[in-house]
Parts: C-alpha cells; sequence; structure tokens
C-alpha cells in the first residue's frame, strides 16, 4: 500500500478526470501519512464526501467508479442488511495502478517526520489524533496572548440543540428527503429555533413543498434552512366566529316578514 504522499503525487501526475483527482485527493486526506491506510473510524460515507468535495451524490458515485476501475481506489462494500442495520460504511483503500507515474517527492512534506528540533511534539497530519490530543497541541502552539479553545462533540450538540432536531431528520426521512445535516452551530441554534416555533410536522410539510419545486433534488437539509426560519407557528382552530357589522337585506326582509305575520295573527285574534 503506498504512503499518502505517494499517492497524491501519483494522483497529480495522472490523467485521470479533473473530478476524479479531487476526489481521490478528498479521500487520501482520511489516510495515514505513512501506511495510507484510512481507519474504520474515519472512512468517509458518502455524505461527507458530498460534503468535502462540493460535487452531488450522482458525481461522487460516477467518479469513485472511475478510480476503481482504473484502479486509484479499493472499495469494500458492506452486505446491504448490515448497512441500513448497523450503519456500516464502505471501507476504502488507497491504491496506485502498474505503470502510473510517482514523482519523487520535491522536498519535506507535511506530516513527515522531521529531526528538526523546531518540529517538537506536534502531531503530524493524517494520523488519528484524539480530542485530548488535538486540544493540548493547540494550546501548546498558541502564543501565551492567545488561547484556543475546542468544544468536545458532545458540548457542540449540547450548544447547537441538534438532539430537539432529531424528529425533524427523522421525519424527514420518512417522506423519502434524505438529504445532509452538515450545519455551523449557530445554524443548529436556527433550526432548533424552527422546529420549536413551528413544529415538525409544519417544517416537513414545507420541505415537501420545496422539494417538489427543486428543479434538481436538494442534497442539503441548507436547502431549507433559509424557508424553516420564516415558517410560523400553525394557528389553532377556535370554530367559527359570529360575524359583526350591520343587518344584510336578506336579514331585513325576513324581519319585515315575521312582523307581518304577527300582526295578521293579532287582527285574526281580535276579529274572533
Amino acid at each position: 500500500m503506498p504512503s499518502r504522499f505517494e499517492y497524491e503525487r501519483a494522483i497529480r501526475s495522472s490523467e485521470l478526470p479533473s473530478l476524479s483527482r479531487l476526489l481521490a485527493l478528498t479521500v487520501a486526506t482520511w489516510a495515514d501519512v505513512r501506511t495510507g491506510r484510512i481507519p474504520d473510524a474515519l472512512q468517509p460515507s458518502l455524505t461527507a464526501l458530498e460534503d468535502a468535495t462540493g460535487m452531488v451524490r450522482a458525481s461522487v458515485r460516477k467518479h469513485l467508479d472511475t478510480l476503481e476501475k482504473d484502479g486509484w481506489l479499493k472499495r469494500d462494500r458492506p452486505p446491504v442488511a448490515a448497512a441500513r442495520s448497523k450503519k456500516e460504511r464502505t471501507k476504502y483503500t488507497i491504491k496506485i495502478p502498474r505503470g502510473a507515474v510517482v514523482p519523487d517527492s520535491d522536498g519535506i512534506e507535511l506530516g513527515q517526520e522531521m529531526t528538526d528540533a523546531r518540529a517538537g511534539d506536534a502531531p503530524e497530519l493524517g494520523h488519528l489524533v484524539t480530542g485530548t490530543r488535538a486540544g493540548d497541541a493547540l494550546s501548546s502552539s498558541s502564543s501565551s496572548s492567545s488561547s484556543v479553545q475546542v468544544p468536545s462533540s458532545g458540548t457542540a450538540v449540547a450548544l447547537s440543540g441538534r438532539g430537539e432536531v432529531q424528529p425533524l431528520i427523522e421525519a424527514m426521512a420518512a417522506r423519502g428527503m434524505t438529504v445532509s445535516w452538515t450545519f455551523q452551530p449557530a445554524e443548529w441554534i436556527e433550526l432548533r429555533d424552527a422546529v420549536r416555533r413551528a413544529g415538525v410536522p409544519a417544517l416537513v410539510d414545507h420541505a415537501a413543498r420545496a422539494w417538489q419545486a427543486a428543479k434538481s433534488q436538494p442534497y442539503s437539509a441548507r436547502y431549507f434552512l433559509r424557508g424553516w426560519t420564516g415558517v410560523q407557528a400553525p394557528t389553532a382552530y377556535t370554530g367559527p366566529r359570529a360575524v359583526a357589522g350591520p343587518p344584510s337585506a336578506t336579514q331585513e326582509y325576513l324581519a319585515d316578514m315575521a312582523r307581518i305575520a304577527d300582526e295578521l295573527r293579532a287582527a285574526e285574534g281580535g276579529g274572533a
């Protein structure tokens, strides 16, 4: 298996279509710099590849097929049942096909082990780094006059209110609207507020109308966010209301007829 750097140099020198190269280099960002292996915990989903490349899912699938056919990637797909029930992902392995040109390195590449004392204990790009180590590295690399705080994933979820959005995600999927749910923390808060204000059914109905009107199938929930922020709480039905105002001509006519009938009955009674 090639190192990540060998793979990247070979891809840059290949005759692959531009989008195939983009996708290959993107997949390589999850690979270890020395072994080229992508850890199981970092195997990217199709949604992650869409978000990272800006390509639509159909294009991602097409260029993955090209890379596999030409020998640049190997895909180990899980059984359909495991993918659905256990959420198992396809495992990618980077490869360099026989006969491909691998240019020599033109210098020190980021992530390689350096003997320079200035390198210190900085983490190497491409290695699996735990959240604690990442935070320590950022803190140690910052100057004394500034600090960097990296909230954990649990903290980010708590701040964003994603837990309250989960029913919307599930309801959208149940209606056949499967999209990417990649948002910034501030956007998660906007979405949470929309769920609280309008409720899940109203947001799903709004999304369904937008889905039908879209020229091409939306691939990200961001497509609906602006519309969702404008959806208001449904008005509760309180029953028919009395109509105020002057009597209509029909009401006046019926009142006159009732009065004449009363006068006739009174006259008949007096004659008796």
